[in-house]
């Protein structure tokens, strides 16, 4: 893909998803109910902040030397069934929780 087309593609996957959005909202936004004070508050903005920047960071490194790595693909194929297993069992379990509620 063209150096374009990969920045509206990780723009998009960021944007439109909507686990991030409940992250952000349900996660995130829930534990800072916590903090009180403006300076817990700045430091807990801070530290997800800085969370964020370093996993994505790291994801990047990841899949960079993941490409040099495994040139076929194979280690990526095998992490998004791995991925879409423990996805499927998540779901299966959620559906199951709903039913005996």
């Amino acid at each position: 893909m063209s150096p374009k087309k990969q920045v509206m593609f990780a723009i998009s996957v960021s944007l439109l998803n909507p686990h991030a959005i409940l992250d952000t909202v349900g996660v995130i936004g829930a534990n800072s109910l916590r903090y009180s004070e403006t300076s817990e508050l700045i430091a807990f903005s801070t530290a997800c902040i800085a969370v964020s920047w370093i996993t994505f960071l790291m994801l990047a490194v990841i899949g960079r030397s993941t490409r040099s790595i495994d040139r076929e693909g194979k280690i990526v194929m095998t992490i998004n069934k791995i991925s879409a297993v423990i996805i499927w069992g998540i779901a299966a379990y959620l559906g199951y929780q709903l039913l005996i509620f």
